[in-house]
């Protein structure tokens, strides 16, 4: 998904391939809110958007154009050109603005007048209307995330900052843990795991990390050929031989397990749908296929389908719970060990792709305490 900033927006670039590569964004930051809130319930595609515009209102403009049809009718049009009338070149006017000032002006009408106020009422839903056109989608949903407060960035918590330059916040979610998601914009053309969505959870009582790594791509009536996609065979071998071949999802000995669990597998194909228009609905068939099974499948096949991956997957809300749960997903490493592997791999430099890094950490009091000291 090689993306920058500028790439939803770039018109030399097919509509279909960045509306794609939009969803399979979007569903990034939604999978990432939903296991940070432990939820077995997927949050909303508003409270993704939400998230989206809160770290980049620039790029949330960009999917939003793609993503979600916007009907102009007359009265945006008129505050559009009421607006643009009323802006000079030091003090812009916003059309949010103006449609407010006169829905101050008919909510004093209204209190006043009410009966026979048929069309006054009228002219209040249709502000109201204009009004949300031009308001990023449902921003009030992220207030149960809260950023106001300071994370410290040493190795106490993530190790060595990785993309200082980058878009990124912290959110606290409860008093004893905080996620940490960044939108990343790397001007390179090539990637180093080939992935789109890392989820790394920190435990600091334990001083340890465990992970999973998802790649997204699109496919077309529940199938996903090979040969659809020329760097698809690429990035999958680039995940196995950054994250498997460095036995990241090898466990301990099975005759010294106690805790059972699903095996330690953290790279993951997820296939998603293709929108064909801005008002197509937003759904996504949510398979969590491990990486090993996906080679498997394309080498046999060449191609992936919803019938041959139905029995070597993990429906996406059955993932989250496995998940949140610690049965799926990489084995806890210490935070050296992940410090360790990034350098190895250059995952402290650039990396080649829009993507979606997210870190939940599970702070056992630890925010309190660095609240009070400001480190």
């Amino acid at each position: 998904m090689n993306i920058n900033n500028g790439y939803f927006s770039n018109q030399e670039i097919p509509e279909e391939d960045r509306r794609n590569y939009a969803f399979q964004a979007v569903n990034a930051v939604r999978e990432s809110l939903t296991l940070a809130k432990n939820s077995t319930t997927a949050v909303t595609y508003e409270f993704a958007f939400s998230i989206i515009h809160d770290l980049d209102p620039d790029l949330y403009e960009s999917i939003i154009t793609l993503l979600v049809s916007k009907n102009e009718n007359e009265i945006v049009k008129y505050y559009k050109e009421m607006a643009e009338a009323e802006s000079t070149e030091e003090d812009k006017v916003e059309p949010v603005t103006l449609i407010q000032k006169e829905l101050d002006s008919l909510e004093k009408i209204l209190l006043r007048k009410t009966e026979n106020n048929t069309f006054l009422k009228k002219r209040k839903f249709g502000l109201v209307a204009a009004k949300e056109y031009f308001t990023p989608r449902n921003q009030s949903e992220h207030k149960s995330l809260n950023h106001d407060f300071y994370l410290r960035t040493r190795d106490d918590y993530f190790g060595k900052p990785l993309y200082e330059n980058d878009h990124y916040k912290d959110y606290k979610i409860t008093n004893d843990k905080v996620l940490r998601i960044r939108l990343l914009h790397p001007d390179n053309d090539e990637t180093i795991l080939g992935v789109d969505m890392i989820y790394e959870h920190f435990s600091m009582e334990n001083e340890k990390v465990r992970f999973a790594h998802m790649q997204y791509k699109s496919w077309d009536n529940n199938v996903l050929y090979e040969s659809s996609s020329s760097n698809m065979r690429a990035q999958l071998l680039k995940m196995k031989n950054h994250l498997c071949d460095s036995d990241f999802c090898k466990g301990p000995d099975s005759k010294n397990r106690n805790d059972y669990r699903f095996p330690y597998c953290a790279a993951f194909l997820r296939p998603t749908a293709k929108l064909q228009h801005n008002d197509s609905r937003l759904i996504t068939t949510g398979f969590h296929v491990p990486l090993c099974q996906t080679l498997t499948l394309l080498d046999a096949e060449g191609k992936l389908t919803k019938k041959t991956i139905r029995d070597k997957s993990i429906k996406g809300n059955i993932f989250e719970e496995l998940f949140i749960n610690n049965i799926a997903g990489s084995r806890w490493i210490t935070i050296d060990e992940l410090e360790s592997f990034y350098e190895e791999k250059g995952i402290n430099s650039n990396l080649n792709t829009i993507r979606i890094h997210a870190q939940e950490v599970d702070t056992f009091g630890e925010y309190d305490k660095v609240k009070k000291t400001g480190r």
